[in-house]
């Protein structure tokens, strides 16, 4: 979904709902102009407040002009097991993450459900490493405290 030249990346979870970073409303889209001018200042570094990810009824995510978009063949990489993106999904439900626009966001989130590795979509070849990393990590993490 796109707002202002950004997007809000999901999983689709059936039913209608789609799993995601939870700043699907208007109050995103003034967070993502402040996120915005904050990249062009020099002390920020693109953090928005903290963003739960969340399990959401589509005809729910209130963004003025968006339209809601299926993508899956966006990037060149091969999906991963449908066991293993909900194992994914399941691990990260309401979990909290400060979201970044740039490094930390709801499409590298997506991409890292689907396909195991944060890809940004401009540069599709290549998986983000430090995020990526991070969210092996925190899936590495929840697995042993479950244990």
């Amino acid at each position: 979904m796109a707002m202002l030249g950004l997007s809000l990346w999901g999983v689709y979870a059936g039913e209608g709902y789609v799993i995601h970073f939870g700043v699907g409303d208007e109050n995103m889209t003034k967070n993502a102009c402040r996120s915005v001018l904050q990249l062009m200042a020099p002390k920020s570094k693109g953090d928005l407040k903290k963003t739960r990810i969340s399990r959401q009824h589509i005809p729910d995510i209130r963004v003025r002009g968006t339209r809601i978009r299926v993508n899956n063949n966006k990037h060149n990489w091969t999906a991963s097991p449908q066991e293993m993106i909900w194992h994914r999904c399941k691990t990260f439900l309401h979990q909290e993450f400060k979201y970044n626009l740039v490094n930390f966001n709801s499409e590298r989130f997506a991409t890292f459900v689907r396909y195991g590795y944060a890809i940004p979509f401009k540069n599709q070849n290549e998986a983000h490493s430090d995020t990526t990393q991070t969210l092996q990590m925190i899936m590495q993490q929840r697995m042993e405290a479950q244990t």
